[in-house]
């Protein structure tokens, strides 16, 4: 990990910000950049904290009750353990150096900032952006989490038409759904699967329903599984029993904005001119302004990671981050098609995660 924090460091100094160490929290708002930082496993480590220091060291302060999970995973860093609210209180203080803590306030209540000031008598130094920087360009290993599973994810997606039936409600469909992600080697959900039958497609955001299957209908389904904490997402969009020329239209505008974003994900474009390049072609059909959110998103310990592709990133994009695509058009009160992959950033063109057909299909 040592790595990770002396890069994290690089990009503070580059925005000449005055940081003496860094703390990361799992208390108020647990922050997932501790298990990034730490790569601790084998416990929720709640109430703990990861001090970061300049040259690559860390401490890890942690309760009597997650001890012996981070001893067994702690790699370099050193373990501290309290028992009582005095005694984290103390280790605080006691391995705070400098003056100035760098802190993740987007990660932190303003409670829990306020009463780190108290503790410690530092200044606060937000350090969001650099944290973000770091983890959006991925290692060897997390590139490697991901793809496995985005091959969870899209073997599921695989097994959806024997999933189906007329009647069936999007609710049964997100058990079938869960059910076989963990059976396929999910250790979890990345988040609650979206199953939006007919024209409850045309909501980006859905929330599965009791509505049932019909044939003619839309089946747009965004899900996506964990492995080794690291998200997979994923989204299809099928048709019930037939196809009429207006949702084969929509989606083939759909498939073709999405692998035209994909193309322009390369070294050195800047994020929101890829977006920008999308949303202009969907504008250039019938479906103008029918485009209605970001193209993508980072994903790594978090389905939504770092870094986003919309109309204000001001970024470049580099070699090993990793983004979703996923351009859609809705049409209120009639439906939806959204198509999404996860894909990595190489030198030459972009490598994608997630290999389920994207061939429209009737099932």
């Amino acid at each position: 990990m040592k790595g990770r924090i002396k890069r994290l460091f690089e990009f503070i100094s580059k925005e000449n910000k005055n940081v003496d160490c860094v703390l990361i929290s799992r208390t108020t708002l647990p922050d997932i950049n501790f298990f990034y930082f730490s790569n601790l496993k084998g416990g929720l480590f709640n109430g703990s904290f990861l001090i970061l220091y300049p040259d690559g060291k860390s401490i890890i302060i942690t309760s009597t009750m997650e001890q012996e999970a981070a001893e067994k995973s702690k790699g370099d860093s050193e373990v501290y353990v309290f028992s009582t609210k005095e005694e984290r209180i103390n280790l605080l203080k006691e391995n705070i150096k400098g003056e100035n803590i760098g802190l993740s306030f987007s990660s932190v209540s303003y409670f829990e900032a306020e009463k780190l000031k108290e503790i410690s008598g530092c200044n606060l130094v937000d350090i969001s952006k650099e944290i973000s920087f770091t983890r959006a360009i991925k290692e060897k290993s997390e590139i490697e989490n991901i793809k496995i599973a985005s091959e969870i994810t899209s073997k599921t997606f695989s097994q959806i038409p024997d999933m189906l039936r007329e009647g069936i409600t999007e609710k049964e469909l997100c058990l079938k759904i869960e059910f076989e992600l963990r059976k396929n080697g999910a250790e979890a959900l990345a988040y609650d699967p979206i199953a939006a039958f007919g024209p409850n497609s045309s909501l980006p955001h859905y929330e599965s329903s009791d509505s049932i299957l019909r044939k003619g209908d839309f089946i747009l389904l965004d899900f996506g599984g964990k492995y080794n904490r690291y998200c997979s997402d994923m989204t299809r969009t099928f048709f019930y029993k037939e196809l009429n020329k207006k949702q084969k239209n929509i989606y083939e505008t759909v498939l073709n904005a999405q692998l035209l974003g994909i193309d322009e994900l390369k070294p050195g474009a800047v994020a929101k001119n890829v977006h920008n390049a999308v949303a202009k072609y969907i504008d250039a059909t019938e479906f103008k302004e029918k485009f209605i959110h970001s193209l993508g998103h980072g994903v790594g310990l978090e389905t939504h990671d770092s870094l986003g592709l919309n109309s204000d990133s001001e970024y470049i994009i580099e070699e090993n981050m990793v983004f979703t695509v996923e351009p859609g058009i809705y049409l209120p009160g009639f439906g939806g098609v959204r198509i999404e992959d996860i894909i990595v950033i190489k030198k030459k063109k972009p490598k994608i995660l997630t290999t389920y057909s994207k061939d429209i299909l009737v099932i």
